[in-house]
């Protein structure tokens, strides 16, 4: 349900298929135009959902098949709530995601991955995961900076 605190109340369904990303960015800069957002916020609300998103994609669904994935967008320009919903397998991707220790080791002492979350929790102010009903729910929100009016 929405009020009047958010606008825009976009749903955006996506597959489970990388090739969806470039869709996913190309609606969030939509939406970012629309309630007039910075670039800088709109990139990095591209990078978390990307990273979840991408998730999603290469571990929530490991017997294969075409599945959804749905992205609520409620956005005003000031604030966004994001909520990114699967039916895939139960994955926390808070849990065991203290990557900062990963920041110590050597560039190629690091294991592949295990940052993403770091950079999602960097990026966004609140962050949330609960597995109801067999659905993954990620909710994230972000206060933004809206941009300044130009006089000229």
């Amino acid at each position: 349900m929405n009020d009047r605190q958010y606008p825009i109340d976009r749903e955006i369904k996506l597959l489970n298929r990388m090739d969806e990303l470039e869709r996913l960015n190309e609606r969030l800069e939509e939406i970012g135009a629309d309630v007039g957002w910075t670039a800088r916020a709109v990139l990095d609300l591209s990078l978390a959902c990307e990273e979840l998103v991408v998730n999603i994609v290469n571990y929530g669904f490991p017997s294969g098949g075409e599945h959804s994935i749905a992205v609520i967008i409620q956005a005003s320009p000031s604030s966004v709530e994001v909520k990114i919903e699967d039916g895939g397998i139960p994955f926390n991707p808070l849990d065991n995601s203290d990557a900062s220790a990963l920041l110590d080791l050597e560039l190629d002492d690091r294991p592949i991955g295990g940052l993403g979350i770091f950079f999602v929790k960097r990026l966004m102010d609140d962050i949330h995961y609960e597995y109801t009903g067999g659905i993954n729910r990620f909710r994230m929100r972000k206060q933004f900076q809206p941009m300044e009016s130009h006089n000229e």
